[in-house]
């Protein structure tokens, strides 16, 4: 009797397992860089599961596991060269891994008027890689300017800048100059498929406001079957 008791419990558990499984829809979506976002839903709309951001044929830009449209666990950046930029632990809201390398070529301003606090608080980072970062936002500036000068060609060289308030929420925009003019664009970051996520600059416990920028030099110069490339200036 127990062991009928038993295989029937099984039975359901292995039931319910299945159902959960079959609920479980694979997507795939494209960014504006044409990096491809694989990921999982239930109910067509929530996000559960793996979540993966692939560049090219199989390069992994970033891993992690959502749970009910919330990250959870382990969340893992790659560089484009296949090494590791961060991984990022959302149960412990806590960094384990950077890449100091790729961060010192980084220009990263903490707004406070207390030494103490421009020196030593932590550094906003985007839980992505830096390439990506780059790539995402340059595709945006190329767009923009393409649209307001569709013969633009050349190497435009401008600093992607992320504004972070003391709420840690990010607002983008580019600097450069045209014909010896200072210009400042900003960029509307509107992915489907993905959001930036800032882990923002702390001191004691203390959000600040922060900005974090980049130099890259953007390739205006159409080349038929090679992909649009953004270098880092450093």
């Amino acid at each position: 009797m127990k062991t009928s008791i038993f295989s029937s419990l099984i039975f359901i558990l292995l039931l319910a397992t299945s159902c959960v499984a079959k609920a479980q829809n694979q997507k795939t979506t494209t960014l504006s860089d044409q990096t491809k976002v694989v990921f999982n839903v239930i109910d067509e709309k929530i996000l559960e599961g793996a979540y993966t951001i692939i560049k090219g044929e199989d390069k992994v830009v970033l891993r992690g596991v959502y749970k009910n449209n919330v990250r959870i666990g382990n969340w893992y950046a790659f560089n484009d060269d296949g090494n590791v930029f961060l991984r990022y632990n959302y149960d412990l809201k806590k960094l384990l891994v950077l890449d100091t390398t790729s961060i010192n070529r980084l220009k990263v301003d903490v707004i406070s008027n207390d030494l103490d606090v421009k020196e030593k608080a932590s550094i906003p980072i985007p839980i992505t890689s830096i390439d990506q970062y780059i790539s995402l936002l340059g595709t945006e500036l190329k767009r923009m300017v393409k649209t307001e000068n569709k013969n633009a060609e050349g190497v435009l060289e401008a600093d992607l800048i992320t504004n972070i308030d003391k709420n840690g929420k990010a607002s983008y925009q580019a600097k450069y100059t045209a014909d010896g003019i200072n210009v400042t664009k900003r960029l509307n970051i509107n992915e489907k498929g993905f959001d930036f996520d800032w882990i923002p600059a702390t001191y004691k416990g203390e959000i600040y406001a922060s900005t974090f920028s980049v130099k890259a030099k953007i390739d205006f110069t159409e080349k038929g079957g090679i992909k649009q490339r953004f270098i880092w200036v450093y």
